[in-house]
């Protein structure tokens, strides 16, 4: 596997929620990756772990969406609103809205995401793109 840079990441990550098919952004952890979430109380380490968080989401995701438009995650390449251009991230918004309700930020060491933050987006501001990778 070649090294990745965050923007891969992000467009990797979007694709995966976009399509409900993880499998491609999880080949990019590295095998001791650390995900946080502010709405989850533990951090989740090792790509073990995160994998089996993130099949998890997206099958419930799947099967509340055949029913139910309101569970239904759109995920969006961005950049927060730092000087210097800010970093890439990701946004992502759920239901009918097009509100984003969390955005993601990640880290790469080594061609590896070797970490990835969920956090509220007012606190990076958003920097929208309207790309959503499928």
């Amino acid at each position: 596997m070649t090294d990745v840079t965050e923007e891969e990441v992000v467009f990797a990550f979007a694709k995966a929620w976009n399509r409900l098919e993880p499998e491609g952004f999880l080949a990019l952890l590295a095998s001791d990756a650390r995900y946080a979430s502010q709405w989850v109380f533990e951090e989740l380490v090792g790509s073990t772990a995160i994998s089996d968080y993130l099949r998890g989401k997206m099958r419930t995701v799947r099967a509340h969406g055949v029913n139910d438009p309101s569970s239904r995650v759109r995920v969006e390449v961005g950049r927060t609103a730092q000087s210097d251009g800010g970093r890439p991230c990701a946004f992502m918004t759920q239901g009918h809205g097009n509100e984003v309700q969390a955005a993601v930020l990640f880290e790469v060491c080594d061609g590896r995401v070797s970490r990835y933050d969920l956090c509220i987006p007012q606190i990076l501001g958003a920097v929208r793109t309207g790309v959503f990778p499928v």
